[in-house]
C-alpha cells in the first residue's frame, strides 16, 4: 500500500483537512459547548443514539443519513465501548471503540468490526473525532466532525458529521451544571492558534502553534486510549511562533490515532493524529 501515488495522497489528505477544518454547527437554542468544568460533572456512561451525516467526496453535499449509536463506559477520563452504525437498507457494523476526555471534548476512534452486514461493493469504514459535549435543554449531545479512515492502512474515506443524544440523563444534576457554567475560566487572551501537518501522517507530523501571550506550555501526546506516549514540550514560552515534530517511532498504535493535548497556563487544547500504515 505504500507505493501509493504521492499526488493521490496529497489529495486525500486535502480532503481529510477540508473536513476537519470545516465548523460543526450546532443549533443555537438552548445550547451550550460546555467547558471543562461542567464536562467534569458528566458520566458519558449509557446509550447514546441519533445520527451519522456522510459527505460526498467533493465535501459539498451530505449524500447519505446512518442510524448511530454509541454505549459508553467511562473510567475517570478514559472510555470503551461499541459504536453501531446503521443505513437504510438495514446493513449495519457494530464496532468497538477507545476514547479520552481531555478538557471538554471527546476524543474516540473505532478499532475493530465485532459483527457486520457489508453493502456490495462497499467497506465500512473506521470513525473516529473530537466531539463537543454539549447541552441542549435537558438533554446532553456529543456533535462534531467524524472523520472516517479504511481498515488496516487508515486512508481516509469521506468522513462526515455526528450528532448523538444521551438516552438517560437522570444521573445529571443540571443545576451543577449551570453553576459550573457560572465559574469564570482562565484565559490566555486570543484562542492558541494551532495545527498539525500533514494529517493523516505517515512517519511524522509537524505540531505548530502560535501564542498571543507569554505562557506555560505542555505538549503532551497521547494514544487514543489514554497512554501518555510523548510530551514533547513542558515549560516557559514567550509569545510567538513554534513548531514540533511528532515522530511515532516504535509506539505503532493499532488504531492508528493519536491525540495531542496542549496546556496553556491553565487553558487546555487538543487536536487529532491519524497515522497511515
Amino acid at each position: 500500500m505504500r507505493s501509493l501515488s504521492f499526488s493521490l495522497f496529497l489529495l486525500l489528505v486535502a480532503a481529510v483537512n477540508m473536513v476537519s477544518a470545516q465548523a460543526v454547527q450546532v443549533p443555537t437554542t438552548n445550547t451550550q459547548i460546555m467547558n471543562a468544568r461542567q464536562v467534569a460533572q458528566i458520566d458519558l456512561s449509557g446509550k447514546w443514539t441519533g445520527h451519522r451525516n456522510q459527505y460526498s467526496w467533493d465535501r459539498k453535499t451530505f449524500i447519505e443519513s446512518f442510524q448511530y449509536e454509541f454505549n459508553l463506559k467511562q473510567e475517570g477520563n478514559i472510555v470503551t465501548g461499541t459504536s453501531t452504525i446503521i443505513n437504510a437498507n438495514g446493513d449495519y457494523a457494530d464496532m468497538k471503540l477507545e476514547g479520552i476526555i481531555i478538557g471538554n471534548k471527546f476524543h474516540f476512534a473505532e478499532e475493530e468490526i465485532e459483527s457486520a452486514i457489508r453493502p456490495t461493493g462497499r467497506v465500512w469504514c473506521f470513525k473516529s473525532g473530537e466531539l463537543n459535549i454539549v447541552r441542549d435543554g435537558d438533554n446532553i449531545k456529543l456533535v462534531g466532525a467524524t472523520p472516517s479512515y479504511m481498515e488496516v492502512t487508515n486512508y481516509p474515506c469521506s468522513g462526515g458529521v455526528t450528532d448523538l443524544v444521551k438516552n438517560d440523563v437522570s444521573d445529571i444534576d443540571f443545576s451543577l451544571l449551570d453553576k459550573a457554567a457560572s465559574v469564570p475560566t482562565a484565559t490566555t487572551g486570543p484562542d492558541v492558534n494551532i495545527n498539525v501537518f500533514p494529517n493523516p501522517f505517515v512517519q511524522s507530523a509537524n505540531i505548530t502553534y502560535t501564542l498571543p501571550t507569554d505562557a506555560k506550555v505542555q505538549v503532551e501526546v497521547f494514544d487514543i486510549s489514554g497512554r501518555l506516549i510523548n510530551t514533547l514540550f513542558n515549560g516557559n514560552e514567550k509569545s510567538g511562533s513554534y513548531n514540533l515534530n511528532f515522530s511515532s517511532g516504535s509506539n505503532k498504535l493499532m488504531s492508528g490515532v493519536y491525540v495531542v493535548k496542549f496546556t496553556v497556563n491553565d487553558q487546555v487544547y487538543s487536536r487529532q493524529l491519524v497515522q497511515m500504515q
